[in-house]
């Protein structure tokens, strides 16, 4: 009886959960190797049910491999969502909330969209047994250190339908895979076609050589939540496809090393005209700081000359 009432509550634990993906193979096994997977969805609380059930599925998936899920902590859409996913399947949550959510300097606000009840029920004593629930505070006049926090470490980035902030985060991070300042592998799950116009829209940039990087290799999509977290698993496990970051090159001096008026002259006639070795390199030029007088007008009066002779060719 003890065991049919057990079967029973874990059944009623995962009904909210869709049965395909609870009952997955792929599903029920950890992962070898436990990710940080950064979350972007929406925190309406009018998002259709096809968006809010692929967000429970993906937080559950999360969850049940292992994996970290990190969002934006709402309460509402898909946010919301995939905390319950994730609460769900017993696995770790962090959020990230902007100070402006915070009462008391201590209670999470619920209003208005504020944080997922799942991070309000610290243990009585402090800590915490089991998965981690913790809660990231952003300050600042906007969220700009709210967006670093939610992709500080991240392994991953798996974006759901969401509105104009979700965008605004998605294209952010495309823009920084695409010059090189990230690797962070980015899948988008587009339920329904949702994201059909972001993906049109990159392949368009790449045939009109708006962007060079292959549209695959900034943003990559796929259709469901189990396939975002099976193509984020490899990634980890693969070296980034993209290239690193150019480094700037230091624009060289148009005058030749040999030059009347380049330094390297200047340089060299101080180690002509001074018997204090300490001052030069082990090239034989004269360290910074170490100029003399004489070398400095020499300099001096060579320029003026130059700019006499250049007056008085000058046609009248």
């Amino acid at each position: 009886q003890n065991h049919q009432q057990k079967s029973t509550m874990a059944s009623d634990s995962t009904s909210s959960i869709d049965p395909a993906v609870a009952q997955s193979e792929f599903v029920s096994q950890t992962a070898k190797k436990q990710l940080r997977v950064t979350c972007y969805g929406s925190s309406s609380s009018l998002t259709p049910e096809p968006y809010l059930t692929a967000a429970r599925s993906l937080g559950y998936i999360l969850a049940k491999r292992g994996h970290t899920c990190i969002n934006g902590a709402g309460s509402f859409g898909c946010m919301a969502a995939m905390n319950d996913g994730a609460a769900t399947g017993n696995g770790h949550i962090v959020g990230v909330i902007h100070e402006m959510w915070v009462v008391d300097g201590a209670d999470w606000s619920v209003r208005d969209g504020g944080a997922h009840k799942v991070f309000t029920k610290p243990a009585s004593d402090g800590k915490r047994d089991g998965p981690v629930r913790e809660m990231l505070i952003a300050g600042g006049d906007d969220l700009q250190e709210r967006k670093k926090l939610l992709v500080q470490n991240a392994d991953a980035l798996v974006v759901l339908p969401g509105g104009p902030g979700t965008w605004d985060e998605l294209w952010e991070m495309a823009c920084a895979r695409n010059i090189g300042l990230s690797t962070l592998p980015i899948v988008v799950v587009n339920v329904d076609g949702y994201y059909e116009p972001f993906a049109q829209m990159l392949q368009k940039a790449y045939d009109d050589s708006l962007i060079k990087l292959k549209p695959e290799q900034i943003v990559h999509f796929v259709a469901t939540p189990q396939e975002a977290v099976q193509w984020a698993e490899l990634q980890s496990e693969a070296t980034p496809d993209i290239p690193q970051q150019p480094k700037l090159q230091k624009r060289t001096s148009t005058l030749k090393r040999s030059s009347f008026m380049s330094m390297d002259y200047f340089r060299r006639i101080g180690s002509a005209n001074t018997s204090n070795s300490s001052s030069f390199d082990e090239n034989g030029f004269m360290n910074e700081g170490s100029w003399s007088l004489p070398v400095w007008s020499l300099s001096f009066a060579a320029g003026v000359a130059l700019g006499v002779g250049m007056m008085l060719a000058r046609p009248k």
